[in-house]
């Protein structure tokens, strides 16, 4: 069964309209984006659009790419200082930075609008991609799904990492974190019941390197890591596009909705 994502984050935006219909005020996002680079700009109008349909504001704030580190973290400082905003996010990735940069312009978000969950382990707010699978399998979980073996593909890089984290934190579930240089990833991936992949090359996981019936769930972006046999032979599938992408947008707005909470009990 392939997992229909489009229709699971409609599902989740209804839900948000209500919640959203009852506050006080109209909570706000502001997303700034750094140059012109065409995913990015696809994935804040898609950003964009959602905020509309569940009805709160969103801003974007658009910057050069010759921005430096020092005046972008300022300028996110600043940002992140106004009263009306409730949630702050930075489009990654930043061109022109550094991982360690970018880490520093990330800093500057205040934690208690951290809508992105891109400072997690300091705001305890989960990444947005992060609850978008994770939703996902409670959705399509039995019983059976928490105890059994779950390999996360990519379980080293900031995706993979915050998400076992967090399956440890949420389920008590223990998953065994591989990534693409594994010696042994066909091995590993043969004995699992979930296969998580979010590495970003297409083709990784192919068809025979993993069993039928299992749970598999694409993360690669942007054209996925698994093929489309690896599809046919799990029993539920998380494809890449029109899977974890289209939720991932309405576990933002969730977790805006749950920052607006959170403020409004200080």
């Amino acid at each position: 069964m392939l997992f229909d994502g489009k229709r699971f984050a409609v599902e989740i935006e209804e839900q948000i309209r209500q919640r959203v219909s009852e506050m006080e005020t109209k909570p706000k996002i502001v997303s700034v984006l750094v140059g012109s680079d065409p995913a990015s700009e696809l994935y804040t109008r898609l950003k964009s659009e959602a905020a509309k349909r569940v009805g709160v504001e969103f801003e974007v704030v658009r910057l050069d790419t010759g921005i430096g580190k020092e005046e972008l973290e300022k300028r996110v400082r600043e940002i992140g200082e106004y009263t009306e905003v409730t949630g702050l996010m930075v489009q990654l990735p930043i061109p022109g930075l550094k991982e360690n940069e970018v880490r520093e312009v990330l800093a500057a978000i205040p934690l208690t609008k951290d809508v992105d969950g891109l400072r997690s382990e300091e705001s305890g707010i989960m990444p947005a991609t992060v609850r978008a699978i994770i939703s996902i399998m409670e959705s399509v979980a039995d019983d059976r799904l928490w105890q059994r073996e779950i390999v996360v593909v990519g379980g080293t890089g900031a995706v993979g990492k915050s998400l076992i984290a967090w399956l440890s934190k949420k389920h008590e579930v223990t998953a065994v974190a591989v990534n693409s240089q594994t010696k042994d990833l066909a091995g590993d991936l043969a004995q699992a019941d979930t296969v998580i992949s979010c590495v970003g090359k297409p083709g990784l996981i192919t068809g025979e390197m993993v069993r039928s019936g299992i749970v598999a769930i694409d993360v690669g972006a942007p054209q996925g890591d698994m093929t489309k046999e690896v599809y046919a032979k799990a029993r539920v599938a998380v494809p890449v596009p029109n899977g974890v992408g289209p939720v991932t947008i309405a576990c933002l707005m969730e977790n805006l909705g749950d920052i607006y909470v959170r403020k409004s009990k200080i």
